[in-house]
């Protein structure tokens, strides 16, 4: 126990969102993953990272060009890795706990069927940063789904956030009717519920795979995470019922 009273779990939570933050990490979020499948038993516990894309980036999704988007990503996509490796070395060498870092490398095996094995998006709900919306996207309160996540596995105590079981998207269908190939369907995502059910992966991908080709990788849609009145508002766009193009431009 410290000397101000905080609890061991408060005390790491702490240490290690401070060090993650001064590493460029925007928001940091702690779960409990006991009985989430595909999860080492020895690794028990996650810390979620998350960065939001840049908004004039975000901006140019519905533009021909979205070089500046597709780059965005990449850079968000780098700096996440480099932020999850530190940190695990961090957690080891200066915390003595054990960490496993969820870099790109590692899990590149698990998107032979285009999901990972324990997918970022699960370590977000169950640490309270957000929801599943019908798109498939972690929706966040403040960022909408501009967030892009990283994660590092742990057997540290850590203060866990309170789990988000069920889609607060009510009866929203902005990202579905964005989707330029129907791939969203008007379910709505719970803990329970398989991906399938609510969002086809396929069509989506083969779609985004298309774009690119067409546009020479300069394209990669992304509409319906721009099209979330949660998104629209992190961009201080009004959420009435506007034409989005028009709003942006």
């Amino acid at each position: 126990m410290g000397t101000d009273n905080k609890s061991l779990e408060e005390e790491n939570s702490e240490k290690i969102e401070r060090f993650l933050k001064s590493k460029g990490a925007e928001l940091v979020a702690f779960a409990n993953l006991e009985g989430i499948k595909n999860v080492p038993p020895e690794y028990q516990n996650s810390i979620l990272i998350a960065i939001p894309i840049e908004k004039e980036a975000l901006k140019t999704i519905y533009t021909d060009d979205q070089t500046v988007y597709v780059e965005a990503m990449k850079n968000v996509a780098l700096k996440l890795n480099e932020i999850i490796l530190e940190g695990e070395e961090y957690i080891k060498n200066e915390m003595h706990y054990n960490a496993l870092a969820m870099s790109r490398e590692r899990v590149a095996e698990d998107f032979k069927g285009l999901a990972s094995k324990i997918p970022h998006k699960t370590t977000g709900t169950r640490s309270g940063l957000g929801w599943i919306g019908r798109c498939a996207l972690l929706i966040n309160p403040k960022y909408g789904a501009s967030l892009r996540l990283s994660t590092i596995l742990t057997d540290m105590p850590v203060k866990v956030g309170t789990p988000i079981d069920d889609s607060l998207c009510d009866d929203c269908t902005e990202c579905q009717d964005a989707c330029p190939v129907n791939a969203i369907n008007e379910e709505k995502w719970n803990k329970n519920r398989k991906r399938e059910e609510y969002f086809d992966a396929n069509t989506c991908f083969e779609y985004i795979k298309k774009e690119m080709q067409r546009t020479n990788g300069k394209s990669l849609c992304a509409k319906c995470g721009l099209a979330c009145p949660y998104t629209k508002e992190y961009l201080g766009i009004d959420t009435g019922r506007k034409d989005l193009i028009k709003e942006i431009n």
